[in-house]
């Protein structure tokens, strides 16, 4: 199985035009952001800007869990309606309160004439998982074994809890090379190549960062890079002339991506994330029958980076990429059965489960960039190869590894996608409005090695779109501004084999919310969400169903959002 679904600051070299539509449109989308406060310094060359937003955010499920989602609550081996492995993430909340989160975010940025440095940190608090006991129901099929069935073990509690991280520290330079202009940063950060909206995960952003897949799951309509997470690293770029623009990266770390917790409410397999404990297998008269966690087969930190450059011709603008990377979501899942079963309280053991990551994917590609009248239309298309394929648990007995003699499926793939940005005028809907969307496309063009490990349910090719309307009312009040967003995911055809996030064919989300900024300091939204599609758990049968997990998750979130 492969991976599944905070920028940095200081002075960049500038892109050329037609990025600047598109820019101008995404501010718009977001609506007009709060100025930072800015330090009196008595120095006209030293700037100091700080700024601190608070928000609460809130979650409430509108339907109690499904039986096809969560299966029965006994063990049956002749059963096709037995999920253990699956069920904790719907299991643990009835209908009602699911998130009630309080988030802090604070930046600071200081810059001495072309010098300076930035640091971020958040932190939050979500009383949901501080309570004692869940809604859990099924001691059968619940996967913790550290605490009881009904509770949080207490990595899932710290990590979807109560946690706080330090986001951005860098250190950055502008720099002159004779007429070429630079700009080189140091430290943790973002960097973001290619053109991707919301599919940056087919894209060559995918090498780039590790993904909060959490935020991605419970913030309706965001985009790619909202969900990307700081890395150490340095890079830079360098501005050859006007037309003509290169960069570079090199990581000095790495982290996986930032799966919901296991038992969490986006939670979609109980052994597989932080928290993640038992993979329970059958039953016995002492009790679940269970592979327990090993410590991932995590990868290393070197041999990460990319080279790109950009370049005008025309009214178009150009890229080019190669960038190489280590997988950040779980490429395999490897068994490690014991000698002789151990018993416990909690049940038998009969072995370790072990999460191997991905080493070495490398991918080329290039993009493009324009607008046609009042439309911003970019597009990239890539090659990967080495890179992980869906594929079921194998057996390890040899002692396999996540690069050079891995058991899961590897191979080569193509990937291709195109997005638009468009600000429409006055309809019958609104005086104005904004309309995103990206179409994404891949394909699996071999497999070079364990081709019997594929995911069975996995097809060649695959095709998904999302999109996001937004009609908008200026002034509904005095300093009152709303828009009304609708965003739509749909797995048109196929079910990936090479990338995790995509939805599988004829699953997907709908969301209808309202958006409101009050004198540019307050913003707020109500949103409800649903899912559609066939409904089933995300493993039956030992594969990756690719049906729809979250059928009976359907929720109403709102936040509250004020920035000093």
């Amino acid at each position: 199985m492969n991976h599944v679904p905070c920028q940095g600051a200081g002075p960049q070299v500038p892109p050329v035009r037609p990025r600047a539509l598109a820019l101008a449109a995404l501010i718009a989308i977001a609506g007009t952001p709060a100025l930072a406060f800015e330090v009196d310094t008595g120095n006209p060359d030293l700037k100091v800007l700080w700024d601190t937003t608070l928000k609460y955010s809130s979650g409430y499920r509108l339907e109690n869990p499904s039986q096809s989602i969560v299966g029965g609550q006994n063990y049956d081996p002749a059963s096709p309606n037995y999920f253990p492995n699956t069920d904790d993430g719907s299991r643990n909340f009835k209908r009602g309160l699911v998130s009630n989160r309080l988030d802090v975010l604070s930046e600071l940025d200081v810059s001495w004439r072309n010098l300076g440095f930035r640091i971020s940190g958040a932190g939050w608090y979500d009383t949901v998982y501080q309570r004692d006991h869940n809604a859990n129901d099924s001691p059968g099929t619940a996967n913790p074994f550290s605490v009881p069935y009904n509770q949080f073990t207490d990595a899932t509690r710290r990590l979807q809890g109560g946690y706080s991280e330090v986001l951005d520290a860098f250190v950055f330079g502008k720099f002159k090379f004779g007429d070429m202009s630079s700009t080189v940063r140091a430290g943790k950060h973002t960097v973001l190549y290619g053109e991707s909206l919301f599919y940056g995960a087919n894209g060559i952003a995918a090498a780039q960062a590790s993904i909060d897949v959490i935020k991605a799951a419970s913030v309706p309509n965001a985009q790619f890079k909202e969900f990307m997470m700081p890395v150490n690293q340095l890079s830079g770029q360098l501005q050859i002339n006007p037309d003509v623009t290169v960069g570079g990266y090199y990581m000095l770390d790495w982290k996986p991506d930032r799966l919901p917790a296991s038992g969490s409410y986006f939670s979609a397999m109980d052994s597989l994330a932080t928290g993640g404990e038992r993979l329970i297998v059958g039953s016995s008269p002492a009790g679940n029958v269970a592979f327990y966690r090993q410590g991932d087969l995590r990868a290393k930190k070197s041999g990460q980076f990319g080279l790109q450059m950009r370049f005008h011709v025309g009214e178009v603008d150009y890229g080019l990429y190669a960038v190489q990377w280590n997988d950040r979501g779980p490429s395999g899942l490897y068994l490690h059965p014991s000698a002789a079963p151990v018993a416990s309280a909690a049940g038998l053991q009969i072995g370790n489960y072990q999460w191997a990551f991905h080493e070495g994917i490398r991918a080329v590609g290039g993009s493009f960039n324009t607008t046609l009248d009042n439309v911003n239309i970019a597009g990239e298309v890539s090659l990967r190869s080495n890179t992980p394929l869906d594929s079921d648990a194998q057996l390890d007995v040899a002692g396999a590894n996540n690069s050079s003699n891995p058991l899961y499926a590897v191979g080569r793939s193509a990937h291709a996608q195109i997005n638009w940005i468009a600000s429409l005028g006055p309809s019958f809907l609104a005086r104005e409005a904004d309309f995103v969307g990206e179409l994404a496309w891949n394909r699996r063009l071999s497999i070079t090695k364990n081709a019997a490990a594929l995911n069975p349910n996995a097809t060649r090719d695959a095709t998904n779109i999302r999109f996001v309307f937004e009609p908008k009312y200026r002034q509904v009040l005095p300093g009152l501004d709303l828009s009304v967003p609708v965003g739509v995911g749909y797995g048109i055809d196929g079910n990936s084999s090479v990338v995790g996030p995509f939805l599988g064919k004829g699953t997907g989300d709908v969301s209808i919310g309202i958006n409101g900024a009050y004198l540019g300091d307050w913003r707020f939204g109500l949103n409800v969400t649903h899912y559609f599609g066939s409904a089933g758990p995300f493993i039956e049968a030992g594969h990756r169903t690719f049906k729809q997990a979250f059928a009976d998750r359907d929720y109403l979130s709102f936040f509250l959002r004020r920035t000093f």
